[in-house]
Formats: C-alpha cells, sequence, structure tokens
C-alpha cells in the first residue's frame, strides 16, 4: 500500500497551501492598509479575506461538474495552476483591484482542492485504511499554517516586513504541487470506470495497491455503478434485518426503541453500528497502514484456516438451494460485492468464488441486508459466475465470443456493453434518489456544524486573542516583541496539535468516525465553556492566562482529531461514485457559506460581546453538534464506498 499512501501525502499537499493562506492574509492586512492608504481599516480587511472565500464559493458550485466531466486528477491540476496564477498575481499587485482579484483566484483555487482532494482520497484508499488518509488533508493544513507562521514570525523581525511576500509565496509550493499531480499521480479508478475507462482503471488500481491482481475490487467498483438496471438491495434484506435486529438485542436495549431516541435517531445509526459490532467480533477490520495498533488482526495461519472451513459450509449452502433463472441480477450484484469484499478482509490473492463471498458475508454480516445477498449466491454455478466475473472485467472487448452465454443471462449483455454506458455523467436528478437525498442532509448539515464551533475563527485570529488576554506576558523574558511573541507561541500551538492529528490518522480506522466525535465533542465543549467562565472568574491574571492557554491547547486539539478531519471524510465516503463529486461539492458550499459567515461573524462578535460570550455561543453549538452526532451520524470505517451507499437508500421504515 506504499503507493497508495504515498498518492494521498501527495495530494494533501494542496491542504499546505490552504493552511499557508489561512493565517498570513490577516497578518498581511495592516501592511496593504497602509501601502495602499486605505480607510476604513475593518471592512476593509473583511472584504479581503472574505473576498476569497467568495471566490470558493463559486468555483465550488462547478466543481462537482468540472470533477465529474475533466476527472479528479484534471480538476486538482487545474487548482494548482489557480493558486500559482494567485501567488504570482499578489506578488505583483501594483493596486487593490488587482491584489483583490489575485485573492479571487487563489480564493478559487481553494475550494477546488477543498472539494476535490477528500474525493480522491476516498476513492484511492482501501476500506481499512480510507480514514487514517483521509485524516492526512488536516495534517497538512496544519503544516501549513506552521510553515506560514515560521516566516510570518521572520517578517515582525523585519524593520519593514514584506506583505506580498507572505502571501504571495503561496505560488512556490504550488509548483511542486504541480508537479506531483502532472508526473506522479493515476487517476482515480472509480472515476475512470465511470468513464468506461475499465483496462486503465484497472492499471490505476494496480499501481495504487501494488498487486497485479485486483479484480474483486475492479468488479466491485463496476457494480457500484448502477448502471445495470434492476440490481439492487431486495425488500426481503429488510424485513430479514428487522428478525435480526430484535432477535439480537437485549432487552434492555429493546426498551429505548419506544423512547425518544426512537423517533429522533437515524436507523443507519443502529444499523451500520450492529454490522460493525459484528466485524469487531470477527476480526473483519484490519488497519494494514499502522499494524502495530491493528487490534483486530488474527495470524495468518487461523484465518486461512477459517476461509477453508466456511468454504466448506457455503458450498453445503449452496447445494441446499437449488439455483433458478430468474434472480441472476441480484445474484450477479451480490457476488460482484461480495468478492471483491472478501478481497478487501483477507488481503490475500484467494480466488474470487461464491463460496468465498459467501464465507465474507457470513462473517460481516448482522443483518438481512447481508444474508439476502448470501442467499442470491445460489443463482448461480461456479462456472457461469466466473464467465460474468469475466465479462464485467473485460467489458471493453467484443462479446460476440459468447452469444450463447448471452442468450441464457439477458443482463449478461447490459454488462458486456458497459463502456458503452457507463460514460454518462451524473446528471441532477441523481441528487433527488432517496439515498443520496438522505445522505447529502448528513453531509451538508455536519459541514455548517463543524464551522458553527468557532475554532477556526479562534484559529485564525489566536495571534489577537492570546495578547489580548495576556499569554504573551508569561513569556516577556525571551525579549521579543508583543506581536512577535503571539506569532511564536501560535506557532507552538500548531505544532502540539501534529500529535493530536497524528493519534487520529492511527485510531481513526480503529475506534470510527462517530466514536471519536462522540469523545471529542464533549471535550471540545467542555473546553469552550472553561475558556468563557475563566474570563468571568476572579483569578489573577497570571493564573488566568495559564488557564486559557492549556485550555485553548485542549479545544485546538479535541478538534483536530475530531470534528476538523472527520465531515470531510464522511462527506467523501456516503454518496455513489456517480454522485459523489456532486454532492461533495454541495456538502463544500455548506461549509464555504459556514466560513464566510463566521469571517464576518467572529470580528463582531469579538467587539461586542467579547471572547466569554463568543466561546459560550460556540459551546453551545458544540452541544448541538453532539447530539447530531449521536442521534444522525452513522459509522463508515472498513466498509467498501459501495456498500455505505447502498445502505443509505434505506429508508426509516424498512431499517425498523
Amino acid at each position: 500500500m506504499k503507493s497508495t499512501v504515498f498518492s494521498a501525502v501527495a495530494v494533501s499537499i494542496g491542504y499546505i497551501l490552504l493552511g499557508w493562506d489561512f493565517t498570513t492574509v490577516l497578518e498581511a492586512n495592516p501592511h496593504m492598509e497602509k501601502e495602499f492608504d486605505l480607510e476604513y481599516g475593518h471592512s476593509i480587511e473583511g472584504i479581503i479575506v472574505a473576498v476569497s472565500v467568495f471566490g470558493a464559493v463559486v468555483v465550488t458550485i462547478f466543481s462537482g461538474s468540472l470533477s465529474d466531466w475533466l476527472g479528479r486528477r484534471a480538476v486538482l491540476i487545474y487548482s494548482s495552476l489557480l493558486l500559482f496564477s494567485g501567488g504570482v498575481l499578489t506578488l505583483w499587485s501594483p493596486n487593490i483591484y488587482t491584489l483583490l482579484l489575485a485573492r479571487l483566484i487563489v480564493g478559487s483555487g481553494s475550494g477546488l482542492v477543498f472539494t476535490c482532494v477528500p474525493i480522491y482520497i476516498s476513492e484511492t484508499s482501501s476500506p481499512d485504511m480510507r480514514g487514517s488518509l483521509g485524516t492526512m488533508p488536516q495534517f497538512m493544513f496544519i503544516v501549513g499554517i506552521i510553515f506560514s507562521y515560521c516566516m510570518i514570525f521572520w517578517m515582525t523581525l523585519v524593520s519593514s516586513p514584506n506583505w506580498r511576500v507572505m502571501i504571495g509565496s503561496i505560488f512556490a509550493p504550488s509548483i511542486v504541487y504541480f508537479a506531483l499531480l502532472v508526473f506522479y499521480l493515476p487517476e482515480s479508478p472509480r472515476w475512470l470506470v465511470s468513464d468506461g475507462k475499465i483496462s486503465e482503471a484497472r492499471v490505476s488500481l494496480q499501481w495504487l495497491r501494488g498487486k497485479d491482481d485486483v479484480s474483486g475490487e475492479i468488479s466491485l467498483i463496476v457494480d457500484g455503478m448502477n448502471i445495470i438496471p434492476g440490481m439492487g438491495i431486495g425488500g426481503n434484506a429488510i424485513s430479514n434485518a428487522q428478525g435480526q435486529s430484535f432477535v439480537r438485542t437485549s432487552t434492555g436495549q429493546l426498551s429505548r426503541y419506544n423512547s425518544l431516541y426512537w423517533h429522533l435517531s437515524d436507523p443507519l445509526v443502529d444499523l451500520l453500528g450492529s454490522i460493525h459490532e459484528n466485524m469487531s467480533e470477527t476480526g473483519g477490520v484490519r488497519n494494514n497502514f499502522f499494524p502495530a495498533f491493528n487490534s483486530f488482526n488474527f495470524v495468518e495461519r487461523e484465518r486461512m484456516d477459517e476461509y477453508r472451513e466456511e468454504d466448506v459450509s457455503a458450498q453445503q449452502n449452496r447445494e441446499a438451494y437449488p439455483g433458478d433463472e430468474g434472480n441472476n441480477g441480484d445474484g450477479l450484484q451480490a457476488s460482484l460485492l461480495s468478492q471483491a469484499a472478501t478481497a478487501e478482509g483477507y488481503g490475500t490473492n484467494a480466488p474470487f468464488t461464491s463460496e468465498g463471498s459467501s464465507s465474507y458475508l457470513r462473517r460481516h454480516g448482522t443483518t438481512g441486508l447481508v444474508q439476502d445477498f448470501v442467499a442470491s449466491l445460489h443463482d448461480h454455478d461456479i462456472e457461469e459466475e466466473e464467465e460474468i466475473h469475466e465479462a464485467v472485467l473485460f467489458s471493453h472487448q467484443p462479446a460476440h465470443h459468447d452469444v450463447e452465454g448471452t442468450r441464457r443471462h439477458p443482463s449478461r449483455q447490459q454488462i458486456v456493453r458497459l463502456s458503452e454506458t457507463a460514460d454518462l455523467k451524473p446528471k441532477w436528478r441523481v441528487l433527488l434518489q432517496p439515498g443520496v437525498r438522505h445522505a447529502l442532509c448528513h453531509g451538508m448539515l455536519i459541514q455548517a456544524l463543524q464551522e458553527s464551533a468557532g475554532i477556526n475563527g479562534l484559529l485564525r485570529y489566536s495571534p489577537h486573542i492570546l495578547e489580548q488576554v495576556g499569554v504573551v506576558s508569561l513569556f516577556s523574558d525571551i525579549g521579543l516583541g508583543a506581536h512577535s511573541t503571539a506569532i511564536l507561541i501560535s506557532a507552538l500551538n500548531a505544532l502540539l496539535m501534529l500529535p493530536c492529528i497524528t493519534a487520529s490518522m492511527m485510531l481513526m480506522d480503529i475506534c470510527g468516525r462517530r466514536g471519536l466525535l462522540l469523545v471529542t465533542t464533549p471535550i471540545l465543549m467542555l473546553s469552550l465553556s472553561t475558556i468563557s467562565l475563566s474570563s468571568i472568574m476572579n483569578m489573577g491574571s497570571v493564573a488566568q492566562a495559564v488557564l486559557f492557554y492549556v485550555t485553548l491547547n485542549i479545544c485546538f486539539s479535541s478538534y483536530v482529531v475530531g470534528l476538523g478531519p472527520i465531515p470531510n471524510i464522511l462527506c467523501s465516503e456516503m454518496f455513489p461514485t456517480r454522485a459523489r463529486a456532486t454532492c461533495a461539492s454541495f456538502c463544500a458550499l455548506s461549509f464555504w457559506f459556514g466560513r464566510l459567515l463566521s469571517t464576518y461573524c467572529f470580528p463582531v462578535m469579538l467587539s461586542t460581546i467579547g471572547l466569554t460570550g463568543a466561546c459560550g455561543v460556540y459551546a453551545f453549538m458544540c452541544s448541538i453538534i453532539l447530539l447530531f452526532v449521536y442521534l444522525r451520524v452513522p459509522e463508515t470505517k472498513g466498509l467498501p464506498l459501495e456498500l455505505i451507499a447502498e445502505i443509505f437508500k434505506f429508508s426509516k421504515q424498512e431499517c425498523r
């Protein structure tokens, strides 16, 4: 998986540029006002900051369509060019209008990076590494902040700092980003499949996985396109899910079904929670990226012995249910989904047979969804399944060699013609499908709530807040000016976040997204409440400054572990491939509108209700976030993207 990790690190460099731009603009504003002799300093400051956000909002509207039309990699290449152009234009900028144009271009590039990087990482990562690698952009964002603070600190020691270099030097890392994207990164295999380029998708996936046998994963991706009509999860799966759910639930757990939780919560929270509970019991999740933290690892021999034993049981199951011709489509879907899942679950090159598929599904399944997959396997014998599997993988080749097989299986002709239909681009009506609409509401809400926590405002204005509260006085002995000391402390704060993000990367695929949010959001809420109350309490100036500094670091650390990276991860894995870019752009829009609102509101709140009132408001918003996560955010760790998209199609009545 070295190539997968390399691609995630390389593509996340775009977030270094975002972090760089995040902090430098605010520090450059006073120097801009002086040089251009601008009046109404605070208004101009807000406009200069907001114009880049406006550019991000505008380009995000079209980023989904561009990503589906040109490809993920191509859009990222254009984003690097935009960031380079904006940086060069900033270095020149003879007047305020040129500067605003440069800020607009930089904001446009930032919008493309913010939308497409999480999509690319989710589509190129394996399920057991997707959370860890999905946290990489947050890590790189903080690295960018650290670099920018180091440069700003050096600028504060110079008698006449050059603000153009401060914000325009973003062009230099943009060149590195462009070179990596052009010469080293492959296109997303899922986008290639959606574009009908199956052979290119296979080559891309082979490079990413570092092995030649990627047939199972390609099959899963092809099946996830939902191009073949009539292929889906049957209603029988849901009825079985209801029965199994109640059979396996204790009396104490059943009592909550008559409570308020039953009416307010999303049924997918319980459904996916049940799946992950069984996966944990059977060792279905393996962390290959951080093997030292792999608490679900099995000895290879025991794993292979279990594989063989379950293959024998699967064969008996097939003999007990003689096949019929009526469910060829459903059987094919189950075959494709389960075979790829088997490859990822076992991490071996075992042959993809029906027995192996049912083995995986019985080990990981806790609901009727999985049982329906297993039951559908009896519709095909091994030879027929292998022929169909081969037809899917080589659908770009002529199909005249198997006319008789196509005659016997009508759905097979549609698979062979996949390359002719797969290039259909997603339409806006895809957003109206029940599963997509369901996931889109979750994604937009959690992105908006992330920004409502106010941490980005605290992080952006951290140097000014540290001066205002008096933390700078604790470091007066180092002989620096107040502002230089505040910049240095802010850089140290950002440096302390890196170990926390590293811990988040290690835990993301073990504890899960939902688990980390449920643990870190209360810590964030309590730390914000402490900051608010510390300003009211009658304490000494030194004690108050120490308490504020420690609490602020706890606040930032809990944010970068949970609420910082997880919304982007969730929004990149909840949607089907054909709608992922479009839906992710809507979620990004929700984020950027929240960022635009906080850009204006946070300075106003500081000047009106003060830091005490602002942190109190943000603590209240964190309580709303915690409630939303508990009731509505399901766990998605370790599951293939295609299976997550299928599960989101279930309605509340069907799941319960």
